[in-house]
């Protein structure tokens, strides 16, 4: 049986697509993990949201999640600011994560030549099981 204490689920903000936070949510609770979402403040990324604190993106999952999905269930809501995957590692070593979930949506080739997508290069900083939800 699969042991995942501590689940982080790094969330975009400004994402659309919601199928994957949902699908983290539901994984946390089949396996009675906590789940920590973490929304990372990328300056290199060009844009700042104007999410600095923990309650802005408890507040957006509230507005995306099934209320429901949220009863009983023990939600960590954390913001950091710098490069994704430097503040992911960081944050995975604080907080004794042992399982990472995250959305992916297939990109077409140019764009894939030209940037490197964020889930991969969670998957080259971070030395733990990675599980990767398709987004449509």
């Amino acid at each position: 049986m699969l042991n995942f204490k501590n689940i982080l689920y790094p969330i975009d903000l400004d994402s659309k697509n919601v199928s994957s936070v949902v699908k983290a949510l539901e994984f946390a609770q089949t396996l009675k993990s906590s789940i920590h979402i973490l929304y990372v403040n990328d300056m290199q990324a060009g844009y700042r949201h104007p999410a600095d604190h923990e309650d802005a993106v408890a507040l957006r999952v509230k507005e995306i999640v099934p209320a429901k999905l949220l009863e009983n269930q023990k939600i960590t809501y954390a913001v950091s600011k710098g490069s994704l995957d430097k503040e992911i590692v960081k944050y995975c070593e604080k907080n004794n994560i042992d399982l990472i979930i995250t959305g992916h949506k297939h990109k077409n080739k140019l764009y894939s030549l030209l940037f490197d997508s964020p889930d991969e290069n969670i998957i080259d900083a971070i030395n733990l099981p990675v599980l990767i939800i398709p987004e449509s």
